[in-house]
């Protein structure tokens, strides 16, 4: 697979897992007087675009060159334990989730980090396009860990492939201004993260959004002490509570964002 493919099918897979969620969380809205394209939709989309841009510029599709480059090279810890190619999948896909996971986690601990994370966490609708509310800075930081760890596992493409894939798909489902079940929140959150208990993360009280970190899979919550759970019936008032007297931020203020001297540490 070369990068041109590799770059299509991520593009083909995030719209069509973005017209599914913006279609789940129309049919089941977890906040009903919401109107669907309003509010921070003006500053998400822009954002997104901006990124976008860039990340195209910055990277392009390096994670497919640098699997490509393990590949060639014979180097990477699945090629060296001569992991079986379901095993080598499998890994990826689980070592890729804890990583970001951990870089989620890293955004909250570090004080710079948060400056650009806190983007993130300014959004006060909180529905699919909160998914795509990030500051460039925040993504050009990340990026080297993850081409470390692809670099270091000797990841499989097609085990990446899985992971953008799916990762994609979560990231817009966890942040749908999406109402379930209750009975179905209790059985699934067992395994995987929701979007009640990713709500929950994005609450102006910071003791709630320093739980819930995970995007996929609940596991590394549960296992280090940052899973707080979550519920469709709870009401969560999303947002940051020092940037709450601001209103709604426009494009310019999310870009300068984490460059204002006076910028809160609540991460």
């Amino acid at each position: 697979m070369d990068e041109t493919r590799f770059q299509l099918i991520r593009v083909g897979a995030f719209t069509l897992s973005f017209g599914l969620m913006f279609a789940v969380q129309s049919l089941a809205p977890y906040r009903r007087a919401m109107r669907p394209m309003a509010g921070s939709w003006r500053q998400n989309i822009p954002l997104a675009v901006i990124n976008s841009i860039l990340m195209s510029l910055v990277c392009g599709a390096c994670l497919c060159t640098v699997a490509r480059d393990a590949e060639a090279r014979g180097v990477g810890f699945f090629r060296i334990v001569e992991a079986p190619a379901w095993l080598a999948v499998a890994g990826t896909v689980l070592v890729l989730d804890f990583t970001l996971w951990a870089w989620h986690l890293a955004n909250h601990r570090s004080r710079w980090l948060w400056r650009f994370h806190r983007v993130h966490h300014s959004d006060r609708d909180f529905d699919i396009s909160t998914s795509m509310r990030f500051h460039a800075g925040e993504l050009v930081q990340g990026l080297p860990l993850k081409l470390a760890v692809v670099a270091g596992l000797g990841a499989p493409l097609i085990g990446i492939l899985i992971f953008e894939v799916g990762f994609g798909l979560f990231n817009l489902f966890v942040h749908g201004n999406i109402r379930m079940p209750v009975r179905w929140e209790k059985r699934l959150t067992s395994i995987l993260i929701l979007p009640s208990s990713h709500r929950r993360h994005h609450s102006v009280s910071p003791r709630e959004h320093n739980r819930n970190f995970g995007t996929i899979l609940s596991l590394w919550d549960r296992s280090f002490g940052t899973w707080a759970g979550g519920s469709s019936a709870d009401a969560v008032t999303t947002g940051l509570s020092d940037l709450m007297p601001r209103g709604r931020l426009t494009l310019w203020p999310c870009l300068a964002l984490p460059f204002e001297r006076r910028a809160a540490r609540e991460g």
